[in-house]
């Protein structure tokens, strides 16, 4: 009896088999820890993170700087706007040079 996958079909799956148990294996491979023991990052992790939120609410970042800066002197804000407006007109296209051989 003749199995109903063969030839393309049944190679196709097998490429197909493979590559996603390939891709379970890498995945759990990822997974896994060499030897479970964090490193310093993952070990203060927690700390620094309680440590930052302690700190913004002693201090707020917003406190920090009472008179911000409101913006550009008038002149520069002109110029600044033109030059900004400048690199959007359209520019001429340089003249092609057309070569004509006999």
């Amino acid at each position: 009896m003749k199995s109903p996958l063969a030839g393309p079909s049944r190679q196709f799956l097998r490429i197909v088999f493979s590559f996603l148990l390939g891709a379970v294996l890498l995945w759990l491979g990822g997974c896994a820890k060499a030897d479970g023991v964090p490193r310093n990052m993952e070990a203060d992790y927690g700390r620094a993170v309680t440590s930052n939120r302690l700190q913004m609410m002693v201090k707020p970042p917003g406190e920090v700087d009472p008179n911000p800066p409101v913006g550009l002197p008038p002149q520069t804000a002109k110029n600044v706007q033109e030059h900004y407006d400048k690199t959007f007109k359209e520019k001429e296209e340089p003249p092609t040079i057309r070569w004509i051989f006999k």
